[in-house]
């Protein structure tokens, strides 16, 4: 076993809470945050899910986008959307762009999607909106970034916004509140484990 010195912990968690005190008495402004999270590795979707489940739980109005995503649902999209009429979600028709290979198709179902995105950003009694896998859109080349970043600007001022995927713009960068970068240490699939309900999808 480890030897503990019990007293240098201890002023070592004192220091720590006043740094954390500090830190929540210093952050007092009340308005909705743009969250970027992006990075190669498994988790991000699942991150974005996991703060909509948190927003419902507090009774709030959630809006879902999925971009760049397979025609089958997800076991997430199930279960909210028999559980949750709070809930309001739209999916990208063409699935994933690699099925499809028609740029022409996935630009004109991308801007359909981004209607749909668009109306929930001006909804101010939807409190969390969800754009995942967005940052595809600007790789591809069917959204104009200026556009998209324009309107979560216009967005209700205690809207919050989550953004994911890949490969996030600079400009996107810069723009949003909290950055998380999902880094790919292992990934099962690599290894020949087959995709599975309830984990994967």
């Amino acid at each position: 076993m480890n030897y503990v010195d019990k007293h240098k912990h201890n002023v070592t968690m004192q220091r720590k809470k006043l740094m954390v005190d500090d830190q929540i008495a210093h952050a007092q402004q009340e308005r909705g945050v743009l969250i970027l999270i992006t990075g190669d590795g498994k988790g991000k979707t699942t991150s974005a899910f996991g703060t909509a489940f948190r927003a419902l739980g507090h009774g709030m109005r959630v809006g879902i986008i999925q971009f760049i995503k397979g025609t089958q649902a997800t076991g997430e999209v199930i279960y909210l959307a028999q559980q949750h009429p709070q809930l309001s979600y739209h999916a990208m028709s063409t699935g994933f762009t690699w099925d499809t290979q028609d740029w022409e198709k996935d630009k004109s179902a991308a801007e359909e999607t981004w209607i749909q995105a668009k109306r929930m950003l001006s909804d101010p009694e939807i409190q969390l909106v969800v754009l995942d896998e967005l940052t595809y859109m600007f790789t591809y080349e069917y959204l104009d970034i200026t556009d998209v970043i324009q309107a979560i600007h216009q967005r209700a001022a205690r809207q919050n916004v989550i953004i994911t995927g890949r490969g996030a713009k600079p400009e996107l960068i810069a723009v949003a509140d909290t950055v998380s970068e999902i880094a790919a240490v292992k990934h099962a699939f690599q290894d020949g484990v087959k995709a599975q309900a309830g984990v994967d999808f």
